[in-house]
């Protein structure tokens, strides 16, 4: 039941009282890790606005990890005896790895253009950047219904 202020009997969004804080950081967890990415593609032009929405992004997906501590060794079990994409459970496994992959990779070629003073020959972080950009999309799509209603755990 929906009671004033967008608040649900029970927590904000539906999210069991005794959880609710856990459960609000999470969701102010996605909120950041995509409001973060979209900024700081808006803001690419403005290098230091840029770096500092690319930092506060590499610090939430550590923050979005750690929340997902228990997911992700499981996952990450999963792949480690024979990798296959048969299961749901092996495809979010290699799209975590990949995504994760990726957002280490544009994190590192940032750093690297940024100490040289310029963008290296091949554009690594902007290839990556539009990589992590689809990527995210992809799985924020595919997990809507989640992005709300999860929990810490």
């Amino acid at each position: 039941m929906w009671l004033a202020g967008g608040r649900r009997r029970g927590g904000w969004l539906g999210v069991r009282s005794a959880a609710a804080g856990k459960g609000d950081y999470r969701w102010w967890v996605h909120l950041g890790l995509i409001v973060s990415a979209a900024l700081s593609l808006v803001f690419e032009p403005v290098l230091a606005i840029h770096i500092g929405l690319g930092l506060l992004f590499a610090a939430l997906v550590a923050v979005h990890l750690g929340q997902r501590r228990r997911v992700s060794a499981n996952l990450v079990a999963r792949l480690l005896p024979s990798p296959s994409l048969s299961g749901r459970a092996d495809r979010m496994a290699v799209a975590d790895l990949l995504l994760f992959t990726v957002a280490v990779g544009m994190l590192g070629s940032g750093l690297w253009d940024w100490i040289g003073g310029h963008p290296t020959r091949v554009r690594w972080h902007a290839i990556t950047g539009v990589v992590l950009a689809g990527l995210l999309v992809i799985h924020s799509v595919r997990r809507r219904a989640r992005l709300v209603r999860s929990q810490v755990r």
